[in-house]
């Protein structure tokens, strides 16, 4: 984490040999923080933004680890009654 903005020259700062190990950072004003996910298996990974006060936003995003197999286990299929958006419109969410 820094202050200011965040610069591809920032990620030389970036402290890689012993990383804080937690589920929960903190953003501070006018700063930055980079976080490092260990994705310890396939399928999708929600990561929220808890700023309350702009919730209504969505502040989240989901990111799929992927795998070349199709299992139910590793990952459920997209709902029939999925809302979707951009350029997920109109595609088909089951084979």
């Amino acid at each position: 984490m820094d202050g200011g903005a965040w610069t591809p020259a920032s990620r030389s700062g970036y402290n890689l040999r012993d990383t804080v190990a937690r589920s929960t950072t903190q953003v501070y004003p006018k700063s930055w923080t980079a976080i490092y996910i260990a994705l310890d298996n396939v399928g999708m990974w929600n990561i929220r933004s808890e700023n309350w006060g702009r919730q209504y936003l969505g502040q989240q995003f989901y990111l799929r680890v992927y795998t070349p197999s199709r299992s139910l286990r590793d990952e459920a299929l997209i709902p029939r009654n999925a809302i979707l958006c951009g350029r997920a419109q109109g595609r088909h969410t089951r084979p």
